[in-house]
């Protein structure tokens, strides 16, 4: 007999979606600066649907996996939900556009004092469905990836003079 649910879980199993690798800028090894946006991404060449399929003599289930939206734990108690991979930093989008699509501003320092690192974690959520050769299909439960990168969060201080 051929179950269609049960193969479209057996095929879901065998996905091997990527991990979010993380851009940001500054980079990594570079400190954010307090009250001053960084900006966050995924590579936009991993942005794309993975599929596997699964097959017994009666017939096979494709199970596809769609990238949603990644959810940035920026390590300062924020979350910021992206539905896109988020824009590379560049300096000319930077000059057109300003803020980044995908980013955060921290806003203090973290327990550790300026030059402290904290954790930036992305969620990568992506969206499941299934389909049979027999024309049957649906959704299957949400499969998530994830990464986390240590960045450094610092502050600039700065001395107002009189210019004569």
């Amino acid at each position: 007999m051929f179950d269609p649910v049960a193969l479209a879980e057996q095929a879901r199993a065998m996905m091997r979606l990527p991990e979010p690798d993380i851009g940001t800028a500054p980079t990594p090894d570079k400190p954010r600066f307090v009250n001053i946006p960084a900006w966050m991404w995924v590579a936009e060449a991993d942005w794309g649907p993975v599929s596997a399929t699964a097959s017994v003599s009666a017939g096979s289930v494709t199970v596809v996996a769609s990238p949603e939206r990644v959810v940035w734990d920026t390590g300062d108690g924020h979350e910021v939900v992206c539905t896109g991979p988020g824009t590379v930093f560049s300096r000319a989008v930077f000059r057109e556009e300003g803020s980044p699509d995908c980013g955060h501003t921290y806003t203090v320092l973290p327990p550790g004092g300026a030059g402290a690192a904290v954790d930036l974690t992305a969620v990568w959520e992506w969206g499941v469905s299934w389909s049979a050769s027999d024309g049957q299909g649906g959704d299957l439960e949400q499969l998530t990836t994830a990464s986390t990168v240590a960045v450094p969060v610092s502050e600039i201080h700065s001395v107002v003079t009189q210019v004569r």
